[in-house]
């Protein structure tokens, strides 16, 4: 009797479970995000002066905290700096309210102005084009008759009477409501974020330590590094601006009014404060003040002072302040302030453009510390997305042979060839080498990786010259003897032959007067074939130290045999942990190196070595032999 089969739990297929808890993590995710934007989007007139409260503390809390080192107490220092900014902010509401006011008497004139400027102008330019169309069109179009005529109206007929209707003279509420609603909100919003301003200053230690609490109080020192990023590098950033903005609203105050702008506090203003939009904020600025000055007279000249004063004055600020006080950048990729603007206008209308890019660099900035947040950083923040050895690994294996070029002749140009490959090309390969095994890497991407690899080290013979002229302070190498050269032999991995031709570039580029052989495979019969007798360096060169296999000592053995003279290195590529030095041991070798430059290194030694040996003057004790014979360097040893 066949048994019945049992329905099979998360724990009999592992693998799908595993899938599904992915599947089901990423679908919470979403449905938090979609929560989040929901209640920013229903709260928000609750969440906009909170969150200006907070960038007002970020700026404010310098202030406070200079008044309480020169002895002022804290609640009195706390005090003084909130009424400080609301005394600012009030005296420039004023100014604004007024000017804006006697702006909008004005009107009717520069409407006149405008109009027989943009008539003149429309006279000048449409009316020879339209005639030029007029004389294009066939004929006049003729008016169709009317069948009948139209009777005249009879005299008797009745007109209506009009219909007036008065409303009742309105209620002293009614008066009170439509003077003070539309001054209601602007003052809620004040006094809440004021008031909010307060407390976060007055309890600011407390709000820290409860953000440690709920962000990581197992991990202290990395929360606590995240809390002072956040506050103190945030607070440098914020009070930079506010300065930048304000130095390019006084710049437009004194430029408007010595062209003769009427209102030069108001644009100065504007100016300062739709600064914060980026990239075109400070021409919406000029948009407003360039009209009236092309109002004002009959010819365009001061209205293109004002363009050329908002222009030199955007230039001066974005070029020179803004990259002495915070660098060139942000710490926002430029996409990402595009987006951020977009998203904070359509969420909180104009007050979320101006502050969008301060909201986006807090959210950039706990990126970087919570891990949970991490996705902010990487798609908001300015850091590259791909290491440099990532990027080369990607572009080589997408076949955009092109960018890896680009790649190469910006690094290797900054620095070295040799730190290049041994920073960023030779992490590539170990990054192909360890798809390869574990079979996430066909056979034919291989193939087309290992090509595209071939044609960026042929690439790199043009940086030749500059490893030779890094060595010039040293001067040439001496040469390794009459017919002496170097060897290099490739581990067994797919891709350990392309890290040796790298190494052989280099040593040709070192001028050391050595030739220089490739070997793909070890074995005993295809080892037997090999040209070695003249060798001063024989270098075995394994990408990965960790699946060195074991028939390494083996091969050691075998070349120790073939040419008992020569010295033999062991490269093992690693960029942590070093192997042990008792397992090195066992392997034979004379020297072991974990990085091309270290090759390079003791390659330059035994040139060096051989020359002393060379000149009638060598001194005995330079050198010294180990057990089978060979002339070491007094300084020689694993690398």
């Amino acid at each position: 009797m066949a048994s019945e089969a049992q329905p099979q739990g998360p724990s009999d297929n592992p693998i799908d479970w595993q899938r599904d808890r992915k599947q089901i993590t990423r679908a919470a995710g979403m449905i938090t995000a979609a929560i989040i934007v929901g209640a920013l989007y229903v709260a928000s007139e609750v969440l906009i002066p909170i969150t200006l409260a907070a960038l007002l503390t970020f700026i404010l809390a310098p202030l406070a905290n200079w008044l309480r080192r020169v002895g002022i107490p804290r609640v009195p220092a706390i005090v003084a700096t909130v009424l400080l900014a609301l005394g600012i902010i009030v005296g420039l509401g004023t100014v604004i309210g007024t000017q804006v006011a006697d702006l909008f008497a004005q009107l009717p004139q520069y409407q006149n102005t405008l109009e027989s400027k943009i008539t003149k102008l429309r006279d000048t330019t449409l009316a020879p084009l339209s005639g030029a169309i007029s004389r294009f069109e066939s004929r006049p179009e003729q008016q169709p008759q009317s069948s009948r005529e139209t009777s005249p109206p009879s005299p008797n007929s009745q007109k209506p009477l009009p219909v007036i209707v008065q409303q009742p003279p309105p209620s002293p509420v009614q008066v009170g409501a439509t003077v003070l609603g539309p001054i209601l909100h602007p003052v809620a919003t004040v006094i809440i974020m004021i008031v909010v301003t307060i407390f976060a200053l007055l309890y600011r230690e407390d709000i820290r330590d409860r953000a440690i609490r709920v962000f990581g109080s197992h991990d202290l020192s990395r929360t606590t590094s995240a809390m002072d990023d956040a506050g103190e590098g945030l607070s440098r950033y914020f009070i930079a601006q506010l300065a930048i903005n304000s130095a390019f609203g006084i710049v437009v105050s004194i430029g408007t009014y010595f062209i003769g702008l009427p209102h030069p506090v108001l644009w100065g203003v504007m100016g300062g404060v739709l600064r914060f939009v980026p990239y075109i904020g400070a021409w919406i600025a000029a948009a407003l003040p360039t009209l009236v000055a092309a109002s004002i007279e009959p010819g365009w000249s001061m209205a293109l002072l004002t363009v050329g004063l908002y222009a030199i004055t955007e230039f001066l600020a974005g070029q020179l302040l803004e990259p002495l006080l915070y660098g060139h950048s942000t710490g926002l990729s430029p996409i990402a302030v595009v987006i951020a603007a977009i998203f904070w206008t359509w969420l909180w209308g104009p007050i979320g453009l101006i502050i969008s890019t301060p909201l986006t660099l807090c959210a950039v900035v706990l990126g970087r510390h919570i891990e949970q947040l991490s996705f902010i950083d990487i798609l908001l923040g300015s850091r590259p997305a791909l290491r440099p050895s990532e990027n080369l690994y990607q572009r080589l294996l997408a076949d955009n042979a092109n960018e890896a070029e680009e790649q190469l002749e910006e690094l290797a140009g900054e620095h070295s060839l040799m730190n290049y490959y041994d920073n960023v090309a030779i992490e590539a390969l170990q990054f192909a080498s360890a798809d390869f095994r574990a079979s996430k890497l066909s056979h034919s991407d291989a193939e087309r990786f290992r090509s595209n690899f071939e044609e960026l080290i042929d690439f790199a013979q043009e940086f030749g010259h500059k490893q030779e002229a890094k060595r010039q302070t040293s001067g040439p190498a001496p040469a390794l003897g009459s017919g002496a050269h170097i060897l290099c032999i490739s581990g067994r991995g797919p891709f350990d032959g392309l890290a040796t031709r790298m190494l052989s570039q280099l040593i040709e580029q070192e001028d050391m007067a050595a030739s220089t052989s490739i070997a793909e495979a070890s074995s005993r019969e295809k080892l037997s074939s090999l040209q070695i007798d003249d060798v001063a360096l024989i270098c075995v060169l394994y990408l990965d130290a960790r699946a060195v296999p074991a028939n390494a000592r083996l091969l050691v053995r075998r070349l120790r045999q073939r040419s008992p003279n020569a010295r033999i290195v062991l490269g093992l590529i690693q960029k942590s942990a070093r192997q042990p030095q008792e397992k090195l041991a066992r392997m034979g070798a004379d020297d072991y190196a974990s990085s091309l430059e270290d090759v390079l290194e003791i390659a330059w030694a035994v040139a060096e070595q051989r020359a002393k040996l060379a000149s009638p003057s060598a001194s005995p004790q330079t050198v010294s032999e180990d057990g089978v014979g060979n002339m070491l360097p007094a300084t020689g040893g694993v690398a």
